[in-house]
């Protein structure tokens, strides 16, 4: 293994690790303010109702969403898929255009709430009435646009690119601690898809989104690990 390479490998499992503890950052700052409750998210009147603290309480959450479960995975599939483009081939540049659109898409979501929260509050506080109305409402829009518009669609876009790179994982030698929460990560986020579409389904799209939270950090986590782990000169096993 290269020097530069070996440095390549050093900064993705650094970076996975990192990105899985400030996911798990993130996991907590939602419960602390929402509870089991998620969909106070996308209530205009209880959200701008929140005092100033809590409101940044909630932009931090959304920064650690960003940092968490998104940038980090830029370093990740990339050096993924510069690890195995020669054996993924076409299949291999797919997944890498599938988990950038993935990052695009939960980057803008996360950051239209984050930054359109406080002004809209402003306005909430010190408005009239039909202006509260209009503030609640474009924060429910937006925030339903993001969370259950721009954040659905990742559902196919993490299935693709996790069942390619969990192909050529278990080709490499990667063991069950890696390739089972990758699969269950990637079907989680199928299955999100499929239930959120269905308003009836709305306990299934709690439920699965629950699991994606929890499991995702936790296959960074190691991921990571098991890269920085691996011998100078061999593959990375788990």
């Amino acid at each position: 293994m290269s020097h530069d390479t070996r440095n390549a490998v050093r900064l993705t499992g650094w970076t996975a690790i990192l990105g899985g503890i400030v996911a798990c950052l993130h996991v907590t700052l939602d419960f602390v303010l929402l509870g089991d409750d998620f969909a106070m998210s996308l209530h205009g009147a209880s959200m701008l109702a929140l005092p100033t603290e809590t409101r940044d309480l909630f932009r931090w959450a959304m920064l650690a969403d960003i940092l968490g479960f998104y940038l980090p995975v830029i370093v990740i599939a990339g050096y993924l898929w510069h690890r195995f483009r020669n054996e993924a081939g076409a299949w291999g540049d797919m997944a890498a255009l599938a988990i950038a659109i993935y990052v695009v898409v939960g980057v803008s979501g996360a950051a239209i709430q984050m930054s359109v929260l406080n002004p809209l509050a402003h306005l909430h506080q010190g408005g009239d009435e039909a202006t509260r109305a209009a503030a609640e409402t474009i924060w429910a829009a937006l925030a339903t646009a993001s969370q259950k518009g721009l954040w659905w669609i990742e559902g196919p876009l993490v299935l693709f690119w996790g069942t390619v790179v969990g192909n050529q994982l278990a080709r490499a030698g990667w063991g069950r601690s890696v390739l089972i929460p990758l699969k269950i990560v990637g079907w989680s986020f199928a299955l999100f898809f499929v239930f959120e579409f269905f308003p009836s389904m709305d306990t299934l799209s709690e439920l699965t989104g629950l699991i994606i939270i929890l499991v995702f950090p936790l296959w960074m986590l190691l991921f990571g690990w098991a890269l920085l782990r691996q011998p100078a000169s061999t593959p990375a096993r788990a």
